[in-house]
């Protein structure tokens, strides 16, 4: 898909951390992400930073960061979240009337746009059931059973790149009291940490805690 093509559309680069669209500015620019990751985020009433999303190349609708602020008239195209860069990015920067002009033009591509932003309200839904209906322990176990895999002995383990700060930010929670959770998972046997990531030794007991079936004590 040509969004590299566009008139006006300029590559940039964008380092592990950068912000690449600040929440309360409006969204001149639609960046067409080429490689890499990018976390979209809130800063919560409570103070807490979470996040949302994450967008990759995965899809056109999703390697497109910042187009449904665009079509967001209650806030007048102003961003309401953090785009930063959770790895090193490649982008094209796009202006954001030929971006729309385009996507006019591709009414395939602007339905598919759409069917995008209905996954990311359900999602964001999703997650806020979530935080007011389960318990820390609860979202925290879910999270790392969604996000084990085998490795190459067959252990179910969590990739050390998802680290506390991120898991904080996933949950809502402080990072301090992610630890406290980790190391009462580790010190009873369900979990321990290796070179590797968070393996999970006991898939039982964190199913049990995900329901709520089980409690998990920690200070």
């Amino acid at each position: 898909m040509p969004f590299r093509e566009l008139p006006g559309a300029t590559p940039c680069r964008f380092r592990k951390g950068e912000r690449i669209i600040k929440a309360g500015d409006p969204v001149e620019y639609v960046y067409y992400l080429v490689k890499g990751s990018v976390n979209r985020e809130m800063v919560t009433n409570k103070g807490y930073e979470s996040i949302f999303s994450c967008k990759r190349t995965a899809d056109l609708a999703d390697s497109l960061i910042g187009i449904l602020t665009l079509y967001n008239k209650t806030y007048n195209s102003v961003s309401r979240y953090d785009f930063i860069a959770r790895t090193d990015c490649q982008c094209y920067r796009i202006p954001k009337e030929e971006c729309k002009q385009y996507l006019r033009n591709h009414p395939a591509l602007l339905e598919e746009v759409l069917s995008h932003a209905v996954r990311e309200h359900a999602n964001v839904v999703d997650l806020f059931l979530a935080r007011r209906e389960g318990s820390g322990t609860a979202r925290l176990c879910t999270l790392l059973l969604e996000r084990a895999k085998p490795d190459a002995e067959g252990k179910l383990t969590v990739s050390k790149k998802l680290t506390n700060i991120e898991i904080g930010k996933l949950l809502s929670i402080h990072k301090v009291t992610v630890s406290r959770m980790l190391r009462a998972l580790r010190e009873e046997g369900t979990i321990e940490k290796t070179e590797q990531g968070i393996v999970i030794l006991d898939e039982q007991r964190m199913k049990q805690y995900a329901d709520n079936t089980q409690t998990l004590e920690y200070e």
